[in-house]
């Protein structure tokens, strides 16, 4: 019984202990921005499997996925592993915002992330961007010697526009330009220099053609991309890839050979001029892009950041309701676009219906994803009865005409039974009074240890010092018992116990010999229980210990040998009778109290 409450103590806190373990952390990169800007929110899980976090929405503010990343230490031979989310979180309204606690799940536990603040300030206050490299005076010759072994170039693929807006992912063309006799290996993708933009979707299969440029022949490598900003202002598209480029160099010619005009002229040169290898880092200045903010006015309510030019392939409302019961509505809309950001159309007219998020499946048009079609499946509860005309609309930015535009489905006339939701008052509380200011202590970081989301961390809580105060108590009781087991089990233990039992017999029928008046049977019990002392003392059986024995072990004047003499001289006269004399009983409490541990 002691062994198992151990075990189940033990594996409680094993558990407590893995649930200490997890974290979840959210964190803003700042806490102000000006509007069309965006701050990065980085979250991060640590401790244990995570499921995917979603963000509650909020009115007015963009939260768009830039990626997620794993880590995994190994320190000690303990391995530790981490997840983190990264988003970037901004607004194109002015105001304060906050983002609200992230619930994720941990393990088969729910933890929540603290809110965060960010304020948005007026786009008027946006600032150029950190960290893109500015021109500086001389550069040109130095980048005439890196063009020798070629260059790239970035370029909207809408040429009618040189601009693109906050959210949007404008198509580019990217190419590098090498010399036509060079030999080139790319040793890497195409990177963004700087933080203004994003990258996505680059072409994995390029495309090569040969063309001419100020007089000069090259092979061009061509990838089609995206591109996208979170901040408003002009930024150049800087973009870099790193080659090992080989180019000849007819400098390196000691003597120019002659020209006969025969037709092996050009081979018998490329033959004889030595190639320059180099590492290099292909970087494109060519062209700046202008950002601009998404517009504040004619903004519809139902906007969610969908930049591009979409349409309703189909939509499908069913046709009979009941109020309260909840039914699948479907609906697929197509084009070009940001499609991560398009979120499922609105039932309208919204007063009249509850909708519930659903899932979605996007399907990608082309090989860099721009175009394509997302299709929406979520549910909807009626909330009034009556013949009803219901429709779906999406709202979304048009980059080429620069408006907000709302698609609206056809609309569907709809039955719905049952008697109208009517939805309770909140009845405000009544104001609390302010509690005392305390001086405000650390907590953990992990913020939901229980259901009911305390934010004590377990070792502050009573419940654990209790547990662990009946652990040690616990630990003490089966040490006590453990030893207790053993001393019972201890084999010189139970011998010395069977001596002094038998020693106790012996003595028992002396004692009953001596009031009988039996000389010879007092005698020879009280022997036995002298041999019983010295079997146990000499390691050997009590009954083979004889005067001869005894004689050459212990000293002559010892009261052992003079009881064994007495002994020896009653044992062959059986008949003698009356009383035990004194100096006999005497002469057995020292032989006795000789042998004991004490005397010895």
């Amino acid at each position: 019984m002691v062994r198992s409450i151990l075990l189940n103590l033990a594996a409680f806190l094993l558990i407590a202990t893995s649930a200490i373990a997890a974290e979840v952390e959210a964190t803003l990169d700042r806490d102000s921005v000006p509007a069309g800007n965006g701050a990065v929110l980085t979250l991060r899980i640590s401790g244990g499997n995570a499921g995917k976090p979603e963000i509650p929405a909020v009115e007015n503010l963009i939260v768009e996925s830039r990626g997620r990343s794993q880590q995994i230490q190994i320190v000690n031979g303990q391995t530790t592993a981490s997840v983190t989310y990264t988003f970037v979180v901004g607004s194109q309204t002015p105001g304060d915002y906050q983002v609200p606690a992230i619930d994720v799940m941990v393990g088969g536990q729910k933890f929540s992330t603290q809110p965060l603040k960010l304020k948005v300030l007026d786009s008027a206050a946006a600032q150029p961007p950190a960290g893109i490299p500015q021109g500086q005076p001389g550069d040109e010759a130095t980048d005439a010697g890196e063009k020798r072994f070629g260059f790239l170039m970035v370029e909207l693929v809408a040429n009618e526009r040189k601009h693109a807006y906050v959210g949007e992912i404008a198509p580019v063309r990217i190419r590098a330009w090498l010399p036509a006799d060079s030999r080139a290996n790319l040793r890497s993708g195409i990177q963004p220099e700087g933080k203004a933009f994003t990258l996505h979707n680059v072409s994995g299969q390029p495309q090569q053609t040969q063309e001419m440029r100020d007089g000069k022949r090259y092979l061009v490598v061509t990838w089609f991309g995206g591109i996208s900003a979170t901040k408003a202002g002009k930024f150049p598209a800087s973009l870099s890839v790193n080659a090992t480029v080989a180019v000849r160099d007819t400098a390196a010619l000691k003597q120019p050979r002659r020209r006969t005009g025969g037709p092996l002229d050009d081979l018998f040169e490329q033959m004889n001029t030595p190639m320059i290898q180099k590492d290099v880092t292909l970087k494109s200045d060519d062209q700046e892009i202008e950002v601009r903010p998404l517009p504040t006015e004619g903004r519809p309510g139902d906007f969610t950041g969908a930049v591009g030019d979409f349409k309703f392939d189909s939509a499908e409302i069913p046709n009979d309701w009941k109020t309260g019961e909840p039914q699948q509505v479907t609906a697929r809309l197509s084009g070009i676009g940001n499609f991560a950001l398009l979120n499922a159309p609105a039932l309208t007219p919204v007063d009249d219906w509850k909708t519930y998020s659903g899932k979605d499946e996007f399907r990608a048009g082309d090989q860099a994803s721009f175009s394509g079609s997302k299709a929406f499946q979520f549910s909807a509860v009626p909330r009034k009865g009556g013949a009803r005309e219901a429709a779906l609309t999406f709202s979304y930015f048009d980059p080429a005409a620069g408006t907000y535009k709302t698609l609206t489905s056809p609309v569907k006339k709809i039955q719905v039974t049952g008697e109208d939701i009517v939805e309770e008052e909140k009845v405000e509380a009544p104001a609390a009074k302010e509690p005392e200011k305390k001086t405000q202590t650390l907590v953990a970081q992990h913020t939901r240890m229980s259901a009911q989301g305390s934010l004590v961390p377990l070792v502050s809580r009573p419940l654990f010092s209790r547990l662990l105060v009946l652990s040690a108590g616990l630990c003490l009781l089966g040490f006590i018992l453990g030893w207790l087991r053993v001393r019972r089990d201890d084999p010189k233990r139970r011998a010395a116990a069977a001596t002094e039992k038998a020693t106790r017999e012996a003595l028992t029928a002396a004692g009953k010999c001596a009031a009988a008046g039996d000389i010879p049977g007092f005698f020879a019990a009280a022997r036995l229980a002298i041999q019983q002392r010295l079997g146990a003392l000499w390691n050997q059986p009590p009954q083979a210990i004889t005067l001869a024995e005894v004689t050459a072990r212990i000293p002559g004047d010892s009261p052992v040998i003079r009881f064994f003499l007495e002994a020896d001289r009653h044992e062959y006269n059986r008949h003698a009778t009356g009383g035990i004399a004194p100096q006999w009983r005497s002469l057995l409490d020292e032989a006795l109290a000789s042998l004991t541990p004490s005397a010895r």
